[in-house]
């Protein structure tokens, strides 16, 4: 089985995720220091408040910069005839397996920023859990939902031909 990479857009809407995330980071970091200035303390808690939010809030930002990328390179998905196979992880890598004959339930979400770009997540349900494989173009997670679906449908029809 080959494995599929994510499209392109995925990567772009992390990206302004990743940018959302930091300019939230940056404003609370931002508002500890002005209020601390504010309140006419020493200078030197004012360098120790600005060096405490200001370094881990660099270090976050390259952290945040970085980790779309990497995490678009590491993801991969792939689907045949009796498994779903899904590999991802940057610092904790994981492969999933997902036997088709296992699957109860396919849901595909979508967000608003999803939305602006087209892409959703499949949600399958096992009788053990869930997974989710992330942000799939809406095409291509309608065609994989409707390929599953009728696998699925295949079983049901060849079980119910077994107990007859």
């Amino acid at each position: 089985m080959e494995l599929k990479k994510l499209d392109k857009s995925v990567l772009k809407m992390w990206y302004i995720q990743a940018v959302i995330i930091s300019l939230i980071v940056i404003l609370a970091a931002a508002g500890t220091i002005v209020s601390v200035a504010i309140s006419n303390a020493p200078g030197n808690i004012l360098t120790a408040v600005s060096l405490g939010c200001g370094v881990p809030c660099i270090i976050l930002l390259c952290f945040i910069l970085i980790m779309p990328a990497l995490r678009y390179k590491m993801y991969a998905w792939g689907c045949d005839d009796t498994r779903i196979i899904v590999k991802q992880g940057v610092i904790f890598r994981e492969r999933v397996v997902i036997p088709v004959c296992q699957i109860q339930d396919l849901h595909r979400k979508q967000g608003p920023l999803m939305m602006m770009f087209k892409l959703s997540d499949v949600t399958i349900s096992t009788a053990g859990s869930n997974f989710d494989i992330s942000t799939l173009t809406t095409a291509e997670a309608d065609r994989l939902i409707e390929e599953l679906e009728q696998k699925l449908e295949a079983r049901i029809e060849a079980q119910k031909n077994e107990k007859i």
